[in-house]
C-alpha cells in the first residue's frame, strides 16, 4: 500500500471515530428525526388538526414552515382560513338549514310549546353536505341560543324579523360573537356560510306558541320551520295557560291543536289569517286578473257585466279560501276547515281559541338555483380556489 493510500485511510478512520464519539451528545441535544421533523410529529399534527379544523396537508405545511411551532402555525392557519372565507363570501349559498327553538317563560309550557318564545334562524351553506356536518348544526344551535338571549326587543317588525346586525354582534356559548363564529366555520369547511335571517315569535301574556320543523336533519333543525301563536277567543279570557297546565283532556287537545296547526302552516302555505287580513290592493289586483281571464274565455263572450262580476267574485272566493288559514281544509282532518276545527274545540272542550298569527320559513326560498350547471367546471374551480 502506498504512503498516500495509508494516509487517506487513517484520516477516514479518525473521522469515523470522531463521529461515533459525538453521536450520544447529538442524540441528547436533538429530538428531531433525520427528515427534520420532531419524533412526536404525528401527535403534533393531530393536535393542531383538531384545534384548527384545517386539512391535514395545510396543518403539516404550516408546521414545517414555522419550525414546528404550534402557536405560530395555528395563527398562520387561522389567517389563511379567514382569508379563504372572505374570498368565498360571494359564492352562492342556498343550501343549509332552518332551526326552530322554543324557550318557556312560565309554567304553562311543555317541551314542544306553550307560554314563551320561539326563535327561527336560517343559516346557509353552499352544499347540503356541509349542512349535515355536526359543526354546522352546532353553530346553528349556538345562533338560536344567542337570539333567545337578546329578548323580545330584538324582533323589530310586525313579521317578527330580528335585527341581523344586533344578532351578529351577540355572543355565542364559546364567547365569540355570532359573526366571528360564522366566519370561523366558513374558514374550516371552506365554503361560504351565511346567516341569512332570524325571527323571534313571543306568545304574549295570555297566548301560547308552538313550533314545527319539517324534514328534520336533527332535533329542531330542518329544511322548513313554522310557528303558530294561539290566543284566547272572544270568550276565552286567560284560560289557555290554565288549560295547558292542567292534566285534563282539554290540555291534551290544546297541545295537539297547537302542534297540528304549526304542521298545517308548514304544509298548506297560508298567506293570510283570514279575509280581513288580505290587503285591499291585493284583492283588487286579483279581481282584475280574474276579470281579464273571463274576457278571454269564449264561454263568457257577450255575457252581461252583472254575470261576469258574479263569476269573478265566486272565483275570487275560491282563491281566498286557498290563501287564508281560517278557510283552508285542516291538514290532519280535511273534513273540516281550520275555522270549523276551532269551533269544534269551543263546543267539545269549552275552550275559545283563535290563531293570533303564524310564521313559515323555508331554507333557500327566494334565492334561486346556483348559476351554471357544469359539475366538472365547478369541481375544478373549487380545487383551484382551495
Amino acid at each position: 500500500m502506498s504512503l498516500h493510500a495509508r494516509s487517506s485511510l487513517q484520516q477516514l478512520a479518525g473521522a469515523l471515530l470522531g463521529c461515533q464519539s459525538r453521536l450520544p451528545l447529538l442524540a441528547q441535544s436533538c429530538s428531531f428525526s433525520s427528515s427534520g421533523a420532531p419524533k412526536q410529529s404525528a401527535a403534533i399534527i393531530k393536535q393542531l388538526r383538531e384545534r384548527s379544523g384545517a386539512p391535514i396537508a395545510d396543518v403539516k405545511n404550516m408546521l414545517v414552515e414555522h419550525d414546528w411551532d404550534m402557536e405560530k402555525a395555528y395563527e398562520a392557519l387561522r389567517k389563511k382560513g379567514l382569508a379563504a372565507a372572505a374570498k368565498k363570501a360571494s359564492r352562492h349559498a342556498a343550501e343549509g338549514l332552518v332551526g326552530a327553538s322554543f324557550a318557556a317563560s312560565g309554567a304553562a309550557s311543555s317541551s314542544t310549546g306553550g307560554s314563551g318564545s320561539v326563535v327561527v334562524v336560517e343559516l346557509n351553506s353552499e352544499t347540503d353536505f356541509v349542512a349535515r356536518n355536526s359543526m354546522f348544526q352546532d353553530l346553528l344551535r349556538d345562533v338560536m341560543g344567542a337570539a333567545h338571549s337578546l329578548g323580545p326587543a330584538a324582533a323589530v317588525g310586525p313579521d317578527y324579523q330580528m335585527n341581523l346586525e344586533q344578532l351578529l354582534s351577540a355572543r355565542t356559548s364559546s364567547g365569540a360573537s355570532v359573526s366571528e363564529a360564522v366566519t370561523n366555520l366558513a374558514a374550516q369547511v371552506r365554503e361560504n356560510i351565511r346567516l341569512r335571517r332570524a325571527y323571534r315569535v313571543d306568545s304574549g301574556a295570555d297566548g301560547l306558541v308552538f313550533p314545527y320543523v319539517h324534514q328534520a336533519a336533527a332535533p329542531g333543525l330542518g329544511k322548513l320551520a313554522s310557528v303558530v301563536v294561539l290566543q284566547p277567543g272572544a270568550a276565552g279570557g286567560a284560560q289557555l295557560g290554565q288549560a295547558l297546565e292542567s292534566s285534563s283532556a282539554s290540555s291534551q287537545q290544546l297541545q295537539s291543536l297547537g302542534e297540528g296547526l304549526a304542521m298545517h302552516v308548514a304544509g298548506m302555505r297560508p298567506l293570510y289569517l283570514n279575509r280581513a287580513g288580505v290587503p285591499a290592493d291585493v284583492m283588487a289586483r286579483e279581481r282584475d286578473l280574474l276579470g281579464q281571464q273571463l274576457q278571454q274565455d269564449e264561454t263568457f263572450k257577450g255575457k252581461p257585466e252583472k254575470v261576469i262580476n258574479k263569476v269573478v267574485e265566486g272565483r275570487l272566493g275560491k282563491v281566498l279560501g286557498d290563501w287564508c288559514l281560517s278557510e283552508q281544509r285542516y291538514v290532519l282532518d280535511d273534513s273540516v276547515s281550520v275555522e270549523q276545527l276551532l269551533a269544534r274545540l269551543r263546543k267539545e272542550a269549552g275552550l275559545s281559541v283563535r290563531v293570533g298569527n303564524f310564521l313559515r320559513v323555508q331554507c333557500g326560498e327566494g334565492l334561486g338555483a346556483k348559476e351554471g350547471g357544469d359539475f366538472a367546471a365547478e369541481v375544478a374551480r373549487i380545487v383551484n380556489d382551495a
